[in-house]
């Protein structure tokens, strides 16, 4: 069992990062928001396993928002018409289309930072807290943003399937689901993408998941050496 003050020294430093990544969140907004738009416009430029569904992710904040949208969108926009604008935390606005029907598409937006930022921000801290050494907490903190962001892009994926791409009344879908497959989608929902307790959960098992392989990777590796040496010691006579 760990001594229970290093116990205290982990949680300690866990707030303490966590804290110091929050608190310029206004000043990191813009950069990684920007990040997580083109991120997603990378990634899902061809809807996975449905290439014609396509999304762009726009800034909300963006002064040339009505272009931005107008560029994207087949035909032109009507001067008129009402744009969704920045609302508490929302800073995206994702355009889903179906390239089968480029006349239709929807507009969703959303949040960078709950989708995102928070459990990136959690990940780091814990893995910055651990007591492992420097060239470790690299390997982790590196393989694991890697599993944290296929999380994010998990969360984003059930997101325009509960919101468009499978849900049976828009014209731009990609689904015709059935009403089992509506419910699994929105119980999803609920559960990965629009539940904000999740966006701490999930950073927590993956942090588990890379100390427990780090761990084990170091311990198999101190074996290693001598193990070999036995293997090349003469037997005695």
């Amino acid at each position: 069992m760990l001594p229970p003050k290093l116990i205290i020294r982990f949680a300690v430093l866990v707030v303490v990062y966590y804290f110091l990544l929050m608190i310029p969140w206004p000043g990191l907004e813009r950069g990684y928001a920007a990040c997580f738009r083109s991120g997603g416009d990378a990634l899902f430029t061809h809807f996975w396993f449905r290439p014609q569904g396509q999304v762009y992710f726009l800034d909300l904040f963006s002064p040339t928002l009505f272009d931005d949208l107008d560029a994207v969108t087949p035909g032109n926009l009507p001067r008129g018409v009402k744009l969704p604008e920045p609302e508490g935390v929302k800073d995206t606005l994702l355009v889903l289309m179906n390239r089968a029907t480029p006349a239709d598409f929807g507009v969703y937006s959303t949040s960078s930072r709950p989708i995102g930022y928070w459990p990136t921000a959690l990940f780091i801290s814990l893995m910055l807290a651990t007591p492992l050494r420097w060239p470790q907490k690299l390997i982790g903190l590196v393989g694991g943003l890697i599993v944290v962001h296929a999380f994010v892009a998990l969360r984003v994926t059930i997101l325009l399937l509960k919101n468009g791409f499978a849900d049976p009344i828009k014209k731009y879908r990609l689904f015709s689901p059935s009403p089992f497959w509506q419910d699994m989608w929105r119980r999803l929902d609920e559960v990965f993408a629009d539940n904000p307790t999740f966006a701490y959960v999930a950073p927590v098992f993956i942090w588990l998941v890379v100390v427990v392989g780090l761990f084990g990777w170091s311990a198999w590796r101190n074996k290693l050496p001598s193990a070999e040496s036995n293997a090349t010691q003469p037997s005695a006579a």
